[in-house]
């Protein structure tokens, strides 16, 4: 799954984006001088769990945080074979 969005702060819009793949979940905001960037390999958490984890940290990089928009939310779709294989490691996916 991949969210995309931004963060409305006093200094400005910064674009997001986290990617949750069977692997874990990673972060991305485009920063004025460099991303803020983190990961983690436990997929047990929701991409907007994440953000919303470290939106005190992100805080004191840009200032203020005024909102959070999401813009897009695209939910990869698995193979037959991938879900047969979470449902016989069992983890349970319908879609």
């Amino acid at each position: 799954m991949r969210v995309k969005g931004k963060i409305i702060a006093e200094n400005g819009t910064f674009p997001f984006e986290v990617l949750k793949t069977g692997g874990g979940v990673s972060l991305r905001v485009e920063l004025s001088e460099e991303p803020f960037e983190y990961s983690t390999d436990c997929n047990c958490l929701e991409p907007l769990e994440l953000l919303g984890l470290l939106l005190p940290a992100i805080e004191e990089e840009i200032g203020e945080i005024k909102g959070v928009f999401v813009e897009e939310v695209v939910e990869e779709k698995r193979s037959p074979l991938e879900q047969l294989r979470g449902v016989l490691w069992g983890k349970r996916f319908i879609g």
